[in-house]
């Protein structure tokens, strides 16, 4: 257990790498060199992005390799012994039914595996074509590790409100969102950076804000088939302030020191105790 002066100090590493199409095993063995530099640097949770064992862009592929991605977790947690990770992986629920789904290890032990809620089918995207969705009702998890509660979101996920708000109220103090997202808008910057990351930074500051919790970002980096994925990671406190960014463009690897007792602080600050269940009653019915 923390001693006191440490209870809500947490080290929290971002991986921001480039994976392999289908390509499970290699993409294993990258996972666990991560995880060893993670743990070499002092930290309590490193996060991979969306689908990092397996690749984003699959299509059919996303059903062959389900039980390599099993196999390659099982291997996996033997290395988050002394660390947390959360790792992006195809899941298969009942023979031919898939996920994008998170597994979050530690302890050398797999904690808490999480879907997709909400899939993106428009533009390049085809996750509804291959995919289930999460069930709101049996799968909003929160995993409460050595350094405190936290819960996790997939990249469409964070463009909802609902599925961190679920989170925060069932007690997470630390949100964590893997993405894949490609790149877009290069030729429409807005103060000088992609309109993507624009969009993206407007997203988590706000469910930070709104929610009065730290949030963790972790997208991929590089290219794939014929998209580029633009990185960008990064941390934001609970008033909505970015206190570490990741490059853009490219694989890169930092960590970021923060202290979940902020939260606390925010909240006497803010909304967050007011929740308006009559809201989601009229939404329900429209």
């Amino acid at each position: 257990m923390p001693k006191d002066e440490e209870r809500g100090r947490v080290r929290i590493a971002i991986a921001q790498v480039s994976t392999k199409i289908g390509d499970v095993e290699s993409n294993r063995e990258k996972h666990i060199r991560y995880i060893e530099m993670a743990r070499k640097e002092g930290a309590d949770l490193v996060v991979f992005p969306e689908l990092s064992l397996t690749g984003y862009l699959m299509k059919d592929v996303a059903y062959e390799v389900p039980k390599r991605c099993r196999k390659a977790l099982e291997e996996i947690k033997e290395a988050c012994r002394e660390i947390y990770a959360v790792i992006g992986f195809v899941e298969e629920v009942r023979p031919g039914i898939i996920r994008n789904a998170a597994a979050i290890l530690g302890e050398g032990e797999v904690k808490c595996i999480s879907p997709k809620f909400y899939l993106p089918t428009y533009g390049l995207f085809e996750e509804a074509r291959y995919f289930m969705p999460g069930d709101p009702l049996k799968d909003v998890k929160v995993v409460h590790g050595r350094f405190g509660a936290f819960g996790t979101l997939i990249c469409e996920d964070l463009w909802h409100p609902e599925p961190a708000e679920a989170l925060t109220r069932l007690g997470a103090e630390l949100l964590v969102c893997i993405a894949s997202s490609p790149l877009r808008g290069l030729n429409t910057p807005v103060d000088g950076r992609p309109w993507i990351d624009h969009a993206w930074s407007s997203l988590i500051n706000a469910t930070a804000l709104t929610n009065s919790v730290y949030v963790v970002f972790v997208n991929r980096a590089g290219p794939e088939d014929e998209e580029f994925f633009w990185g960008g990671s990064r941390v934001v406190g609970p008033e909505g302030i970015e206190l570490l960014r990741c490059r853009g463009m490219a694989e890169d690897f930092r960590t970021c020191d923060i202290d979940l007792t902020e939260n606390a602080r925010a909240r006497r600050f803010s909304s967050f105790r007011i929740h308006l269940r009559e809201f989601h009653k009229i939404l329900s019915k429209i």
